[in-house]
């Protein structure tokens, strides 16, 4: 199990393609500057493109964009385009002069962007039919809320079960697995600073049982609010991201787009297998 203090280090994996000579010096200063905070910075080859969280790419530079147009991985991939000469609605645009100080928050909006399971963005362009979903629609549906804390196990319980849910609780990361393994749920919440493991390690861990049982949404809920935040929540593979104290309305609207029906699963196949998967 790694150390406490390994758990909190935040690795943001980066290529960058094209740019000048002036502007990669800004870029090395931003990346040596995230070795003391969060994330910290990484860059990555071209050749290596593959394995980066973000990619970065000079629409200026032809270079550069004859690379992008042979890398046929490169729409799946968060990206951020500065002065692209073509629209790129598969990625972030910018113009220059890139604010390179501000380089983790635009590369936290490049992944906020390419998440197709991001309530945030549908929210905002359709806030009128998310509006429109009843409370009925979350009836019967079941969900996990993993927290240390009993009062606020107590709130959200008294939350869902006023809206129809049928509510299951865990008081840590590991119990939350087992409960997965062990019952169907149509969505995890999840808080953040828990003893052992943390909320990042533990939607990690839920979100590796999905080729056993299925898509399994998880929403961090958290007082950790900053987009450095937002990004680990990201690369934990979070579906959504809520702050404490959390907006009843709004925690109705993220559950609402979150669960959708899911197919019944077997318990078969569910036991000592997938568990060593979790925890090796």
């Amino acid at each position: 199990m790694p150390e406490p203090h390994q758990q909190d280090v935040v690795i943001l994996r980066v290529c960058v393609v094209g740019f000048n000579d002036m502007e990669h010096k800004l870029l090395g200063g931003v990346v040596r500057l995230s070795e003391r905070r969060k994330p910290q910075l990484e860059l990555v080859s071209a050749a290596e493109a593959y394995k980066a969280d973000v990619v970065l790419l000079d629409g200026e530079n032809r270079e550069a964009v004859r690379w992008a147009e042979s890398q046929n991985w490169l729409p799946s991939k968060p990206a951020v385009w500065i002065d692209s000469k073509i629209p790129r609605p598969h990625a972030l645009e910018r113009r220059r002069p890139v604010q390179w100080s501000g380089l983790p928050i635009l590369l936290s909006l490049a992944l906020e962007k390419t998440s197709p399971a991001d309530p945030a963005s549908t929210l905002a362009i359709v806030p009128n039919a998310v509006a429109r979903v009843t409370s009925a629609s979350l009836v019967k549906q079941r969900i996990l809320v993993v927290d240390d804390s009993m009062a606020v196990r107590n709130h959200l319980r008294s939350l869902l079960e006023a809206r129809g849910l049928q509510v299951s609780e865990a008081v840590n990361v590991r119990e939350a697995v087992t409960c997965a393994l062990a019952q169907r749920y149509d969505c995890v919440l999840m808080d953040v600073l828990m003893p052992d493991l943390d909320g990042y390690e533990g939607c990690k861990k839920l979100k590796a049982l999905k080729t056993t049982i299925g898509q399994l949404p998880v929403v961090m809920l958290t007082s950790k609010s900053s987009p450095f935040d937002r990004i680990r929540g990201k690369m934990a593979g979070c579906d959504a991201y809520l702050t404490k104290p959390v907006d009843p309305a709004r925690l109705y609207e993220v559950l609402s787009m979150q669960m959708g029906s899911r197919p019944a699963v077997s318990k078969a196949g569910l036991g000592g297998a997938v568990m060593r998967q979790v925890y090796p």
